[in-house]
């Protein structure tokens, strides 16, 4: 399977995942199956390099949708721009818990074999 169809499929998983935890788990213990995914796609990944590459898209794009189902402000044109800008760049504190998810996941895979 090519790297840009894994980034793909990696893409969606998180933005599966991101759907069904906001509408099914409850509170904090959402971040247990985002903990497991993350190292999951860390061990399954070739490299330490693509499983930092994978974990950081399957971070953003988790963050990126949970949060954008979560908004329930105001819908003017200027509380929209601004809540996508924050929404943009905080979904970048999820790329590092995917990178960190996934490094642990290809640790745990390198401690493996």
């Amino acid at each position: 399977m090519g790297k840009t169809l894994k980034i793909i499929l990696i893409a969606l998983l998180a933005t599966l995942l991101a759907i069904v935890s906001y509408y099914f788990v409850p509170g904090w213990y959402n971040v247990i199956p985002w903990a497991i995914a993350a190292l999951v796609i860390g061990y399954i990944s070739e490299g330490r390099r693509n499983s930092m590459i994978n974990g950081a898209v399957f971070g953003y794009f988790l963050f990126l949708v949970y949060i954008l189902l979560g908004y329930s402000g105001k819908t003017d044109a200027g509380s929209l721009i601004k809540f996508c800008l924050f929404d943009l760049f905080f979904s970048l504190v999820g790329s590092i818990a995917g990178i960190a998810g996934a490094y642990i996941g290809n640790l745990f895979k390198q401690m493996s074999h």
